[in-house]
């Protein structure tokens, strides 16, 4: 007679996981509502307030849901945890994307308000901030993040398309705000489930 695995076997991950993940949590919610302000921004105002309300909504479970997150780190194992040079130049890499995106971001404004497409800036920066998540996938070990820029920069690439060949000025907000908002809590879903034993991040440099 075989013995059952333990029903309360969890898989290993380390303190300063859960904690990265909680945070990723976090951030993805509060841009993921951002981005629903932008996709109700040419609605009908009762409607769109419905969707922002509902946005709301999403966002303050899944804030709950990472400070959970964030208190079950106290329990969790320290073996694994980056040292203190590690988060250093971890920490410096991360300022330099950041850095860079929102360069990007400031001077792309410019020149589309400078040559009369003010209308495709939200589209424009979605890109942006779509690329801007493939060097955080390698950064930080989450393999997801490459299909959270891929979603947002394909909602960009949608607007700039069916946009102006449609003639329907809505999409240039509501295909980059819905879709980039549909990536980024979708992430949060993916960040909040336990990652198989054995692999606390995935794919870790």
């Amino acid at each position: 007679m075989t013995t059952a695995p333990a029903a309360d076997a969890r898989p290993s991950i380390s303190r300063a996981e859960l904690r990265g993940r909680a945070t990723g949590v976090g951030v993805m919610a509060f841009f993921g509502l951002g981005w629903t302000a932008c996709g109700v921004t040419d609605m009908p105002v009762t409607a769109g307030r419905a969707v922002f309300a509902l946005g709301v909504a999403v966002t303050i479970t899944f804030a709950v849901l990472g400070s959970r997150m964030s208190r079950r780190a106290a329990d969790a194992p320290t073996s694994g945890e980056p040292t203190a040079d590690r988060k250093k130049k971890a920490g410096l890499r991360f300022a330099l994307v950041v850095v860079a995106e929102w360069v990007a971001i400031f001077v792309i404004a410019r020149v589309l308000v400078a040559t009369d497409h003010a209308e495709a800036i939200p589209a424009f920066v979605a890109a942006v901030v779509g690329v801007h998540f493939f060097p955080l996938a390698r950064l930080f070990g989450v393999r997801v993040y490459h299909l959270t820029g891929a979603a947002i920069c394909a909602a960009a690439l949608a607007a700039a398309v069916l946009a102006p060949l449609t003639s329907t000025p809505a999409l240039w907000t509501a295909l980059p705000g819905f879709g980039s908002a549909a990536a980024l809590y979708a992430t949060s879903v993916s960040l909040l489930r336990t990652p198989p034993h054995g692999m606390g991040r995935d794919g870790d440099q």
